[in-house]
C-alpha cells in the first residue's frame, strides 16, 4: 500500500486486518494518511483549474475586444477603453490576492503591530465606500455604540484590507436600493465589528466553504465580479491577529459577518 501511495494512487486503502494491535494501529494510520493525501490532491487540482479559469477570463475579454477594435468590428471609444482598463485592474487584483495567499502559505507575511482604534479604522472604511454605495443606489450606515473604547493590537493596513474585503463583498452582493450596516460594539469578552447586508444571501450548503480559497458557491454569486480569494485573506489575516470571524446568511435575505477581537487592556 505504501508503494501505491508513493506513486500518487491516493485511493488505495488497506482492508486487511490484524490481531496485533500495533499493526492494526499502523494500518488505520496509513488509511487516514491516504484519505488526507487524496483530499489535498483534489484541492490542488481544483485550485490549479480555478486559477487557470480566473486568469483566462480577463485575458480572453481583453484579447477578443482588442482584436475586434483592430479589425474595425468595434469602434475605439473612451467607454470601451475604460471597460478594458477595468478588466486589467481586475486582473491585477487577482494577482495581488494570489501573492498575499502565497505569503500566508510560505509564512512570509510580515505584520507591524501597534495599538489602534477600530472606531477610527471603521470610520475610514465607511467614508471610502459611502460614495461607491451611493452610485449603486445602496444605502450604507455606520453605527458605533457610544461611550465605549475600541482599541486593539494589530497591523492597521492588514486589518483595513479585512474590512475592505467584507464591505466590498456586501456592496457586490447587494440588490439595488439595498442597505448595508457597519457596526461596532462590545460584549463581555470581545470587540465585535459587524457587516450586515440585505442582499442575495448565501445558500446553506455553501456556508461551510466560503472561506476556502476560490470558492464561489452557487451560480448567482459566481456571475458577480470577484475571484473568491477575499474571504480566505480575511480569515487568514484575522487568525494572525488572534481574532475570528463567523457568518450568518439566508438565501434571498442577506448576510451578516461578525469579526471578534480581544480588547486591548488600555487606551492610547
Amino acid at each position: 500500500m505504501s508503494i501505491s501511495l508513493s506513486k500518487g494512487n491516493f485511493d488505495t486503502k488497506s482492508n486487511i486486518g490484524s490481531d496485533i494491535k500495533e499493526l492494526e494501529d499502523l494500518r488505520e494510520s496509513v488509511n487516514i494518511l491516504a484519505e488526507k493525501l487524496r483530499y489535498q490532491d483534489m484541492l490542488r487540482k481544483r485550485l490549479v483549474s480555478d486559477i487557470s479559469h480566473e486568469i483566462r477570463t480577463p485575458l480572453n475579454v481583453l484579447q477578443n475586444n482588442l482584436e475586434a477594435m483592430i479589425d474595425g468590428v468595434f469602434p475605439v471609444t473612451a467607454e470601451r477603453l475604460n471597460y478594458l482598463n477595468e478588466e486589467v485592474v481586475r486582473f491585477g487584483r487577482l494577482l495581488n490576492n494570489l501573492n498575499v495567499l502565497k505569503e500566508f502559505e510560505s509564512e512570509g507575511i510580515k505584520l507591524n503591530f501597534e495599538v489602534l482604534s477600530l472606531e477610527e479604522l471603521i470610520k475610514e472604511i465607511y467614508m471610502e465606500f459611502y460614495m461607491l454605495a451611493e452610485k449603486k443606489n445602496i444605502k450604507i450606515e455606520c453605527n458605533i455604540a457610544p461611550n465605549e473604547e475600541y482599541f486593539v493590537t494589530g497591523d492597521k493596513d492588514k486589518l483595513k484590507q479585512v474590512f475592505i474585503n467584507l464591505v466590498s463583498n456586501a456592496i457586490k452582493f447587494s440588490k439595488e436600493y439595498g442597505k448595508i450596516y457597519i457596526s461596532i460594539y462590545n460584549n463581555d469578552k470581545s470587540i465585535i465589528v459587524e457587516v450586515k447586508d440585505n442582499g442575495i444571501g448565501i445558500k446553506k450548503e455553501d456556508l461551510p466553504f466560503i472561506f476556502e480559497r476560490l470558492y464561489r458557491g452557487d451560480r448567482s454569486r459566481h456571475e458577480i465580479e470577484g475571484n473568491g480569494i477575499g474571504l480566505t485573506i480575511v480569515k487568514n489575516t484575522l487568525q494572525l491577529h488572534s481574532a475570528s470571524v463567523d457568518v450568518e446568511s439566508e438565501e434571498g435575505e442577506g448576510t451578516t459577518f461578525r469579526v471578534y477581537f480581544n480588547r486591548h487592556s488600555k487606551s492610547i
